[in-house]
Order: structure tokens, then sequence, then C-alpha cells
């Protein structure tokens, strides 16, 4: 079966409308429309129409009516060996019905059950399956089924299939006799282990037993231990015991702290002496300083005065010159601003005369302006009457070309039935020697001339009698149609004859052209509007007012002039530049020389405050030359005596840090010896408890009957393993007996898989007969741990694998795909593209997508989606 077209009326979002999806071809056929356009709504009324009975009101029906509600209406066109049909259907109305019609001639061949009864001989004996497992909806990319129903409907086809492509399958399991080996080893194993492997009944008792033994020997081995721990620790807690408490040991630590507590203190007394010989060296520095500073400080007052007399004097020289050259630049920077103040007039009318100049020019080619604007107006108010004329004239006639072609063609319709009237005619020529006259259906027949006869024709000769003739009918009546067919068509636009009607198209395709060409010339002048020429002629007015014809002096002779003013102006302006950087720089000079003298006169006045009343000078220098060498003296005397005391100094950190120790050994001894007596006396009570106990011959005993019950265990694995190993033997035998039943798809599958992988294999489950895990690079992975687009693959690909089987069968059954390969990368989407071709030579499939672009890489013929308002 192929399905050739696809019709709905009132489904869905379609309501009131009918879409049709036609063209549908034998090989890949895709549908691809954006979201929302209604691709679902399709494939789920193809399935209701194949799958749901035309009485049907359950749930995959009433999701088709809109929510207008409504009957709802589905048809297919199939084609299948016997030939090409129509298959309807009508749900929800008053009375479904169902409907097969063969085609081309819609003969209706069956109606309501016996529809559903042909429909179900085309889809073979199990209708629900194929659909299951070849058409997939959109969201659903794996084989198990939508619903339990549906599984377990899905299963039996499956069976169906391969047992009739393989054979049956008791054949491959072994038989019965097998059935009851595996079931006696089954029940044996049963009473060892559970289902999961884990141990029942008296093994599980017995490990249970072992693991309480073994849990009871761990304890009493632990006490042990700890009892042989305890004796340890005693022993040397005693020995470390008797060393502290011995006499020697004792006084010695005693000697050593009262050493290091003398030791200490003696350095801490000579710490306190070098401290204050510290104080007394810093002391002596800070006096020896402050009398260095004074002598220094008067030596240098003395030199500063002499210096700065000097310098007052040759100040006062510098001042008086920088102000007659500050005088004399400020001179010459007034004449320089009066020149510049010339040269900047005589540049400003230069300017002035060249702008007016400038304005006549403009104001001259705005009337020029104006006038060619004027003319371009007129212009085109001339070709706009002309158009108007002539679109009026094209308006009002109805000689259109299409009208012109419609009379021509009726013209030609009366000329051909005209010749063809002559050619199926008869006619008779009658040329009288009497009187008598033959008459023709009662009336007279002329002599002498051709007379056409059409139909049967009585002809009644005087004095004979009367012939009837048995004419053909000519067409007279078809000839007539034609000729009012003809004057009709002329009387549309008013026309006698067909010369006539040419002549009017004629004119009014000469009014068409006449109108086209004034709208080009009118493009061409006024291509945005004569608005905006308007308003370009009113400012070429405004700017032409004041326009003269007065002789204008030359454009050369005005920009001499200017020229010549701007170079006398720039010279103008650099000689005021330089004279006033000239006079700036004077100016500067001269208040520098100023503040010098200031400065000068401050700094003399400092000297002679710093040096002192001249008279007592060299009696200040003596006096301070004395103290100084005098504080120089007791410094270097303190300087002796603490470094003699920093050489005698004891190390104060490592006398702190044997009393420290000291003290500490002292105190840690005293505390060991008392940890160590109670750790002696805790161990000894332990030990007499664990003794008491007999903990060593209750260990023996357990661990003789521990042994024996390990020895029990070995006995109950070694037979749960054999019969485990005995189970998994007969399991064996069966699946390789089943790898034939699936041999059929796996040799369909080989080489689809090969296109996305190499060298892969699918494994499939022995009880749903499905694929449960894939094999590639030597490694197997389970289906449902691979990545979603993965999974839709190996689904996609195990559905062409059975569409194969099928068609095997000579049950052609196509493939419908709703919106799948979603999760399918760039790369591995064309690798399907290239399976679904490959599997598309011979069968036909149909495809739902709305990735426009994806899908084109695919292919394959495009139909005709129509939608009409019912």
């Amino acid at each position: 079966m192929r399905l050739r077209a696809l019709h709905l009326g009132n489904v869905r979002k379609f309501a009131g409308q009918r879409a049709s999806i036609t063209g549908i071809g034998d090989g890949i056929t895709v549908v691809s429309e954006a979201n929302e356009f209604g691709k679902s709504t399709f494939f789920d009324a193809l399935h209701a129409l194949f799958f749901e009975k035309y009485s049907s009101a359950g749930k995959p029906v009433k999701s088709l009516q809109p929510y207008a509600k409504g009957g709802v209406e589905v048809a297919a066109e199939i084609e299948t060996d016997a030939g090409l049909f129509r298959v309807e259907k009508t749900f929800l109305k008053a009375s479904g019905s169902a409907r097969i019609l063969r085609l081309p001639g819609e003969a209706v061949i069956a109606q309501d059950d016996e529809a559903e009864r042909w429909l179900q001989d085309v889809l073979g004996s199990d209708k629900n399956g194929p659909a299951g497992l070849l058409w997939v909806r959109q969201g659903v990319t794996g084989l198990e089924g939508d619903g339990k129903a549906e599984t377990v409907k899905q299963l039996e086809t499956r069976k169906d299939l391969l047992s009739s492509v393989s054979g049956e399958i008791d054949a491959m399991t072994g038989g019965r006799r097998m059935d009851r080996v595996m079931k006696r080893v089954a029940d044996e194993l049963k009473g060892l282990v559970t289902a999961t492997g884990k141990p029942t009944a008296a093994w599980r008792t017995l490990l249970q037993g072992i693991a309480a033994m073994e849990q009871d020997l761990a304890t009493y081995e632990a006490q042990i231990s700890k009892l042989s721990t305890a004796l340890n620790g005693r022993r040397e807690a005693e020995a470390q015991l008797i060393a502290l408490e011995l006499p020697e040991a004792k006084t010695a630590r005693a000697d050593a702290l009262a050493s290091a507590q003398d030791a200490f203190s003696r350095a801490k007394a000579h710490e306190g002496r070098l401290e204050r010989a510290e104080q007394d060296h810093k002391l002596a520095q800070i006096e020896a300083q402050a009398t260095r500073a004074r002598l220094d400080g008067f030596l240098s007052a003395v030199d500063t005065l002499t210096a700065a007399q000097d310098a007052a004097e040759k100040a006062e020289g510098i001042a008086a010159e920088a102000g007659a050259e500050s005088a004399q630049c400020d001179a010459i920077l007034a004449e320089a601003r009066a020149a510049r103040a010339l040269t900047q007039a005589a540049v400003s009318k230069a300017q002035s005369d060249q702008e007016a100049t400038r304005r006549q020019v403009a104001a001259r080619a705005a009337r020029t302006r104006s006038d060619d604007l004027k003319k371009r107006l007129e212009d085109i108010e001339d070709a706009q009457k002309s158009r108007d004329k002539s679109a009026a004239l094209a308006a009002a006639s109805k000689a259109t070309p299409e009208w012109s072609k419609r009379v021509e063609q009726a013209e030609n319709a009366v000329a051909m039935q005209t010749a063809a009237v002559t050619q199926r005619s008869a006619s008779v020529r009658m040329s009288y020697s009497g009187d008598v006259v033959v008459t023709r259906d009662g009336g007279p027949l002329p002599g002498g001339q051709e007379v056409v006869l059409s139909g049967p024709t009585e002809l009644t000769i005087p004095g004979v009698g009367t012939m009837v003739l048995q004419v053909p009918d000519a067409g007279d009546a078809d000839l007539e149609s034609c000729v009012r067919a003809r004057d009709a068509a002329l009387a549309v636009a008013g026309a006698r004859s067909l010369e006539e009607a040419r002549e009017m198209a004629a004119r009014r395709q000469q009014a068409v052209t006449e109108r086209d060409t004034a709208d080009a010339i009118l493009k061409t002048l006024a291509p945005d509007g004569t608005d905006g020429l308007r308003a370009e002629k009113a400012l070429a007015d405004l700017a032409a007012e004041g326009a003269n014809d007065d002789p204008l002096p030359s454009a050369e002779i005005l920009d001499a002039a200017l020229s010549e003013a701007q170079a006398h102006d720039r010279a103008a302006e650099i000689a005021k530049e330089d004279a006033e950087v000239s006079a700036n720089q004077a100016r500067e000079a001269a208040i520098r020389a100023q503040a010098a003298v200031q400065g000068a006169e401050q700094m003399l006045q400092k000297a002679r405050s710093d040096a002192g009343p001249e008279e007592g000078r060299d009696a200040l220098r003596t006096e301070l030359i004395r103290a100084d060498a005098q504080a120089a003296e007791a410094l270097a005397g303190r300087l002796h005596a603490l470094e003699d005391l920093r050489a005698k100094a004891p190390d104060m950190v490592t006398a702190a840090a044997e009393l420290t120790r000291a003290q500490a050994a002292q105190s840690t001894a005293e505390g060991q010896i008392q940890t160590l007596r109670e750790r002696v006396a805790a161990l000894s009570a332990e030990i007499h408890a664990l003794s008491e106990a007999g903990v060593e011959e209750t260990r023996d005993t357990l661990a003789g009957e521990l042994e024996t019950a390990r020895a029990q265990e070995t006995r109950f694995a070694a037979k749960a393993a054999a019969l485990s190993r005995l189970q998994s033997a007969l399991e064996n035998e069966r699946t390789a007996a089943r790898d034939t039943y699936f041999g059929p798809v796996q040799k369909e599958l080989k080489p689809l898989l090969a296109i996305l992988y190499d060298d892969a294999g699918l494994q499939f489950d022995t009880d749903s007969l499905l694929p449960t895990g894939l094999s590639r690079a030597q490694a197997d992975e389970r289906l449902d741990n691979l990545s979603g687009g993965t999974q839709e693959q190996i689904a996609i690909l195990t559905r062409l694998a059975f569409a194969r089987l099928f068609k095997g069968q000579g049950r052609h059954m196509p493939i419908v795909l709703d919106d799948a390969l979603v999760y399918s990368d760039d790369g591995r989407i064309v690798k399907m593209f290239t399976a679904l071709t490959r599997v598309a030579e011979d069968q036909q499939i149909l495809v739902f997508t709305c990735r426009t672009m994806a899908f084109v890489s695919l292919g394959g013929t495009r139909p005709e989606v129509t939608i009409r308002d019912l």
C-alpha cells in the first residue's frame, strides 16, 4: 500500500476548512512547514482513518474535533496492487460512515463495515501492529509503544512477524524437555539462593551463625590482645617511674634549677647598668650636636652677610637697566598697534566689496533658475493635461486587450463552426424545364442555386409524390450558439463587427500609450511631485530680489585687492605680535629685577641679624669653639664606658632560656611521676579482670566451631555454583537458538547501522524482541545509558528494518515520521538522511517536519499543501 494524497475536513485547527496534501511520491516525501501549521493534525487524522472504526467516538477521534464541534471528515488516496482507491471516513456525526471508492471513476466498492473489512485486508490481519512499529508520533522516539495496550499489541505483532520469517519459536528453544530440565534446575537453585543470588533457608541461617561466631571470635581476640598490651604497658610504666624517683635524679634536677636562677639574676643586673650607660651616651651626643650647630650657624651667618651685601648692590644696578628697556619696548608696541588698526580696516573694505559682488552674482543666478523652473512647471502642467485626457479615454473604453482577445476567439469559433457545418451538410440544385415546382418542407425549392440541406428533409414533386431525405444534422445549433457568443462579446464594448472592435481596441491602446508616455514625462520632470518645484521657485524668487544688470568688477581684481590688504595686515600683525613679545619680556625682566632687589635686601637684613653686632663677633667665635671642644671630649668618654659594658655583658636570652628549661624539666618530672603511678594502678586492675574471665580458653573453643561451620558453607556454595553454571549453560543454548530468531532483522539493520557507526551491532531482548544495547568499538552499552539522539536514531533504524521485513512478506506499509530526529546533531542527521534514502529506494516514507533548513539535505518529493474553505 502506498499513500498518494490526504484530505481533512473540519479537523482541529482546520475548522470549517478543507486541508489537503497531494502529490505524495513513491520514495521520500517531506512535508516541511512551520510550528503550529497542523502537521501532527495530519498525522493523527491519518492514524484515525486507518485504525479507528467509523462509528468510534473514543479519545483519538474526539481529539480531532475542533472547538466549534461538528463532524470530522478524513480521506486518503492509496495505491495497492489492485489499483488506485479513495478511503473516506466521517466521524462524530449523527451516523458515521466509511466508503471505499475505486479511482478514477469513483465507483463505490464498499461501505461502512464492509469498508472496514476491506481496509483490514489491505493492512493485514493485525492492523494495529504496523502503525505502532512504523508510524512515529511527535515526541515518541522509543520502540516500547504508547501505553500498555499498544505495547502488548506491538509485541504480538513482532512475534508474528519474526516467527513467520524465521520459523516457530518452540522449534528453537529446545522444546518442553528443555523446559522441564530448566525448571528442575531453577527449583533446586531456588532452595539455595533467591532470584538475585542471595542464600536462602539453611544456608542463610548457617551464614548468619558464621558471621556471629566470627564477630565473637574477633571480640575474644581483641580482649586477648588487650591483655597482652596491658602487661607490656605496666612493665614500661614501672621502669620509667623507678628511673624518675632515683635520689641522684632528683638532686640533679634541683641543682640545675638553682644554677639557672643565679645566672639569670646576674645577667639582669648587668642589663640595668648597660641601659644607664646608653642613656648617658645619648645625652652627650645631643649636647655635642647642639654646640656644633651653634658654631656652624655663626660661621655661616658671617659668610652670608658678606655675600648679601654684594648681591644687593648688583641687583639695584640691574633693576635700573631693566626699567629703561621696558619703557622703550612699550613705545614700540603702541606704534605697532596703530599700524595694525589701519591694515584691518583695509581688509574689511576689500571683503565688503567682494561680498557685495558675490551677492549680486547669486541674485542673477537665482533669477535664471526661477525662469527655468517656471518653464518646467508649464511643461508639467501640459503633460498632466495630456495624461488626464488619455487616462479618461482609456478608462471609458471597454475595448481592453482581454476583451479584444475574447472577441477574436469568438470570431474564430464562428469561422470554425461555419466551416464544420459546410463540411457536414448536403446540398441540392434544381433546374426546372417546366411549370412544375418542387417544394421543400411546404415551401418552393428555388431553381438554379445551391440549397444546403440539414437534418430530415421532405421534398414534394407534383404528379410524382413525396421524397424524404435523411440528411445528417450539420450542427446549425452549434453555429448559432457561437454566433450569439460572438455578438455578446462584441456588445460588451458596443462594437458591431470584428473590424470595428479592432479599431476600438487600437484607439484604446493608443490612449494607454499616450497616458504611459505622459506618466514617463511627469516622472522625469517631477519625480517627487510639483510641490517641491514650486517651493524651489519661491526660494529662487526670494534670492533673485535686488538683481540688476549693472557692470561688476572682475573677480580677479577683487581677489587681488583682498590679497594685498590681507598681506599688509599679516605683516602688521606679525610686527605687533613681535612688539608685544618684546614689551612683555622687558616688563617681566624689570619685575624680576625689582624682586631681586627686594630679595637681596631681605637676605642682607637676616644675615646682619644672624651674625649679631659687629663689635662682639670675635669674642663669640672664641667661646663657641671652646664649648664645641668640651662637648666632643665628654662624648668620647661616655662612648668608651658604654663599649666596655657591652663587651662584658652576659647573654640575657640564653640565661632566660636556660632558666625556663630547668623549671619545665622539674615540673614535667613531677607530673610524669604522678601520671605513671596512676597508669600502673589502672593497668593492674585491667589485667586482673581479663585474667579471671578465661578469654584464651573460650577463644580456642570458638575457633574450632567456626572451622566446622565454614566447611559446611563451602559445600552449600559449591552446590549453588554448580547449579548456576548448569542454568547458565542451558540459557546459553536457548539464547544461541534465539539468535537465529533475530537473524532477519539483524540482517536488515546491519547496513543501516554501518552508515552511523563502524562495525556496530544491536543486542535484542528475547522477551520484548526489542534492542537493549549497542555494541561499538569493542564495547557494549545499554540502550538507556545512551544519549537521547542515539536512542532516537536506533529506534528509527529499527523501524526501517521492520518495514523491510513487512515488505518481504508482501505487506508494503508506508513509514510515517512526525517531527522525528529532534535530538540529532548536524553530522548524525545527514547520516540518518542517507539511511532513509537507502530504504526509500523501494519503500515509501512520509516525513512531517518543522525544521525547514535542516531537512533540505534530505531531498525527496515536496507535495502540494492546500487549505480552502468548505
